[in-house]
């Protein structure tokens, strides 16, 4: 069987994957396509959170937006035997920035947001929305529609501080496992000098950017992922 498993971002229910899931379902009839929600995560137990989901997920391809684009590249460096190939959607090789990584959101506009979150977290899922949907044709009716998890607040809250210390760039140097990366010209929250980054670090991994996109790329360019990952599977016994 030729499974791929759709793993949301922070926050975002398994539904918001759903566009991307039928679109890939048209183009690849032969794979199980899956869109399973993201275990509680934090960073004191990281090893055997990945471990334990790692075995929950069946072995294929894996597909991240945004922090789940982090969690798949470090998946798939845990376990490369399971996980074949990987796709990232909106997701960055350092959400936060670093002196070595420039392209990433600033640490003390990061560390606000942390803050915020912990003290009023239904506001500031409400400021995350506007920020997701920004770049796209309707961002207010966009973010109105996202869905969320079912995530305790502190749940989220240690997740959103994970996102703030991983850091995929040794994962993706060392990586043999071909990869795809995907962006948005648009984006609020990952740069699209990210893209531009990550193909400098590593002339092997492949780029693609929709100038005209935001963050919400499975919600709104589910057409144009799905044809590039297709495209990138039908290379991966290349």
């Amino acid at each position: 069987m030729l499974n791929i498993t759709l793993l949301p971002g922070w926050a975002l229910a398994p539904t918001a994957m759903q566009p991307l899931a039928k679109a890939l379902g048209q183009r690849l009839p032969e794979w199980c396509i899956q869109t399973p929600a993201l275990p509680a995560l934090q960073l004191s137990t990281l090893e055997s959170d990945l471990a334990i989901l790692a075995e929950q997920l069946p072995p294929g391809v894996l597909v991240g937006w945004s922090l789940g684009g982090m969690l798949a590249v470090q998946l798939q460096r845990r376990f490369p035997q399971r996980f074949s190939h990987v796709v990232t959607i909106a997701s960055n090789a350092c959400f936060v920035m670093r002196k070595d990584w420039a392209a990433a959101m600033p640490a003390e506009t990061f560390k606000a947001f942390l803050n915020d979150f912990r003290a009023a977290p239904e506001k500031i899922l409400k400021r995350f929305a506007l920020l997701v949907a920004q770049g796209s044709e309707q961002p207010r009716t966009l973010a109105q529609t996202l869905e969320w998890d079912s995530a305790a607040a502190d749940q989220r809250l240690h997740a959103l501080a994970l996102l703030g210390v991983l850091d995929s760039r040794a994962a993706l140097k060392a990586s043999t496992a071909a990869s795809l990366h995907c962006f948005g010209g648009r984006d609020a929250l990952v740069p699209v000098a990210a893209a531009h980054a990550l193909a400098q670090m590593q002339p092997r991994l492949q780029v693609a950017i929709h100038d005209q996109a935001g963050h919400a790329l499975p919600l709104e360019q589910s057409e144009w992922l799905a044809e590039r990952i297709a495209g990138f599977l039908g290379q991966r016994d290349d």
